[in-house]
């Protein structure tokens, strides 16, 4: 099909190729402001060691390879932790009783963490940077007092949970795909409505060109009547 027969088309059909793109835009609109100007996050990341110290005299498998095989299942075991309902729960009490008042299941949804070999990860992201500081604050609190409550088999002896970074809140541009979404929902009704138009170009069973008319009824047209106005 030549340019001008795909522009004949458009031209043709022109409103149904608005009516789908015009629905897309009212639906992007309010998306559009962070297109313009994304909103910032924050986000903050420490590491942690954790295991219990040996105990007595022994020897060098009592005092070296088995407390290094304890610390791997307890940064694993504790990083899963990190990730559950009542480790949000007891954070949110904490800072609840700190004067600072947070959904524990939003919080949750802003706690990500880690585990490699003997170190795991605890990740905050936070919109308020101020209340980030005290999230990761009180979380650290949470992990390094309340593990045993909820690993009874840490119970025996405490858990010694180091943190190997400070609390540095760093902020996060929003990753690309959030901030063109808006763009590519007008694109794709703007490629729904050049869709429909052929295909309702291709439905029509009108004849409107010499040209039309010569390809489906096989025959020279030798003369038209314009149509009045």
């Amino acid at each position: 099909m030549e340019l001008i027969n795909l522009w004949v088309v458009v031209r043709r059909w022109w409103w149904l190729i608005v009516i789908p793109a015009a629905v897309a835009l009212i639906l992007a609109l309010p998306g559009l402001s962070a297109v313009i100007s994304p909103p910032l996050t924050y986000t903050v990341g420490v590491r942690f060691t954790a295991s219990q110290p040996p105990q007595g005299e022994g020897t060098f498998e009592d005092q070296s390879y088995i407390p290094w095989l304890a610390s791997e299942y307890a940064v694993i075991n504790l990083a899963a932790w990190l990730k559950t309902d009542s480790f949000a729960r007891e954070t949110a009490a904490l800072l609840k009783s700190e004067g600072v008042e947070l959904d524990p299941n939003i919080l949750r949804s802003a706690i990500n963490s880690d585990a490699v070999r003997s170190v795991m990860g605890l990740y905050l992201n936070w919109h308020d940077p101020a209340q980030l500081e005290r999230i990761a604050a009180a979380a650290i609190q949470v992990l390094q007092t309340k593990n045993s409550q909820y690993f009874p088999q840490l119970a025996a002896a405490q858990t010694q949970i180091t943190a190997l970074d400070g609390i540095i809140v760093a902020p996060v541009a929003p990753p690309i795909t959030s901030r063109i979404a808006p763009l590519l929902r007008i694109l794709l009704g703007l490629g729904a409505g050049i869709g429909l138009a052929f295909l309702a170009e291709y439905l029509d069973p009108r004849i409107r060109t010499r040209s039309e008319a010569e390809r489906i009824i096989g025959t020279t047209v030798i003369g038209e009547i314009p149509r009045s106005r």
